[in-house]
């Protein structure tokens, strides 16, 4: 049987887990949300709008960009495959440890995947290396999550316009996936999607599932001023992928999502800094996570995940399955402050 490998399946199997291994906004859903969902539901005796057109005109004036250069999906998931069918690449970059669907997909297509390395002693930053061998090698594609999944590490502005610059040389197709990019303070200093004008082989992609807490929904878009690229985008998935209910829910988040926003960066940043000191006072080692979860390494010998899961009902993320990772590295969500002290609790406990 297919194996599921992400976080957020927990609460399938136990309905009592505290489950911190899905990195949701724990501020929930936006007031409006529901009743714009409950509202559409008349609406889902006839199909969905294919091209999503009112919710792609939502986020053409959240992100600045013409509602043509913009493809919606059942998810950031969906798209990554449709991206890897539509662009067949031979050979594919990643960094590891990234989020696993690059890779999963790119196996898929039946392509050659290139693991570039992040390592502990550089705290999981990639460096100028990621130049030469863009430079060297011959890739028909690259993904980039920034920040990244599950370390949380922000990769400098400069360096990643560089990668784009030298990938635009190259002809190279480049997918920077900023699904948590909202979570991050300033984001506009360090996402990329100004440059798509100038680089039709770089596509940004974006979720509803994380910032907006609507995994549920099944809700995600690419951004590229490459219309023909969009159009095979299309051509790659199915019609109607995007539900009526799903369209209404992410125009509703875009109604007025600033102050939303603004109170999810403070709120998060203020309990992962009370997180984090404790962590550390326990002895685990911290990373410099920029999302909206913790990414820290266990010195000691006992199996943290399971402990917690057998004798706390408390669901942590174990990173052992990433490559370039074993089962001393972790990820947890930042959830609610009673619910954040329960686990600190129980890690006590554990050790």
């Amino acid at each position: 049987m297919y194996k599921y490998e992400h976080g957020g399946i927990a609460r399938y199997t136990n309905k009592n887990v505290l489950d911190f291994s899905a990195n949701i906004n724990p501020l929930g859903l936006q007031a409006g949300i529901r009743e714009a969902i409950s509202a559409a539901v008349s609406d889902c005796t006839f199909y969905p709008d294919s091209f999503s057109t009112a919710l792609r005109n939502s986020i053409s004036e959240y992100e600045a960009v013409p509602g043509r250069h913009i493809i919606c999906g059942t998810g950031a998931s969906d798209l990554i495959f449709r991206i890897v069918y539509a662009l067949k690449p031979k050979k594919a970059l990643v960094l590891a440890p990234s989020f696993l669907d690059y890779s999963r997909a790119l196996q898929a297509g039946n392509c050659e995947i290139h693991q570039h390395r992040l390592y502990e002693e550089n705290n999981f930053e990639p460096g100028q290396d990621m130049l030469d061998i863009i430079r060297k090698e011959s890739f028909d594609l690259v993904f980039l999550c920034n920040p990244d999944n599950p370390t949380g590490v922000l990769t400098g502005r400069e360096l990643i316009c560089n990668i784009i610059d030298e990938c635009g040389k190259a002809g190279t197709g480049i997918v920077v996936d900023e699904c948590f990019m909202d979570f991050v303070h300033n984001p506009e200093c360090f996402t990329v999607k100004g440059l798509l004008a100038q680089y039709p082989n770089l596509l940004v992609l974006k979720a509803f599932t994380k910032v907006f807490a609507l995994p549920g929904i099944r809700l995600g878009y690419a951004l590229c001023s490459n219309e023909e690229l969009l159009n095979r985008l299309y051509f790659h998935g199915a019609d109607w992928s995007v539900s009526t209910l799903a369209q209404a829910a992410g125009i509703a988040a875009l109604e007025n999502p600033a102050q939303y926003l603004e109170s999810t960066r403070e709120f998060i940043h203020s309990e992962k800094e009370v997180m984090e000191n404790q962590l550390k006072e326990m002895g685990f080692l911290i990373f410099g996570s920029q999302a909206n979860y913790i990414f820290f390494k266990n010195p000691y010998p006992v199996d943290l995940a399971e402990k917690l899961y057998r004798n706390h009902d408390i669901c942590i993320r174990s990173c052992g399955n990433y490559f370039g990772l074993d089962k001393r590295f972790y990820r947890i969500a930042v959830l609610q402050s009673p619910q954040n002290e329960r686990l600190l609790q129980a890690m006590r406990q554990v050790l």
